[in-house]
């Protein structure tokens, strides 16, 4: 293989979103909607938000002559929403410190509203094995 192909970067696949609207997304972050500039990052966060709804509130899905979709209730649609917000915002804050001038803030890791929307964490129902 020569060395040029080698440095070449793969092309990654298109990851879009089936029933989050980036837009809400934008919305619950007070990103003006005529801001496009980082549009590609929240289309991808959204379309991961939505894997992580459905697999936190598989209950959602519905099977009409043979197709499965997925529907979700407000509370789980809204719980993805923050969900893709926060994925979105803690991309500035790997470590968990967000600084504002002069002054830091932790980022938590985990959010109680979200856990409570997806049913997950100290909020996921309980399992009979």
């Amino acid at each position: 293989m020569a060395p040029e192909a080698a440095a070449a970067d793969p092309t990654p696949p298109a990851f879009a979103p089936v029933w989050l609207a980036v837009a809400d997304v934008k919305e619950w972050l007070k990103i003006n909607a005529q801001d496009t500039g980082d549009d590609g990052l929240l289309t991808r966060t959204a379309a991961m938000a939505e894997a992580h709804a459905q697999r936190c509130r598989p209950e959602w899905f519905t099977t009409t002559d043979g197709s499965t979709t997925y529907v979700p209730d407000a509370e789980t649609y809204s719980g993805a929403v923050m969900y893709a917000a926060r994925e979105y915002r803690r991309r500035n804050s790997p470590a968990g410190i967000e600084v504002f001038g002069e002054a830091t803030s932790f980022v938590t890791r985990y959010d109680p509203d979200i856990d409570r929307a997806l049913q997950t964490g100290a909020y996921a129902p309980p399992v009979v094995s």
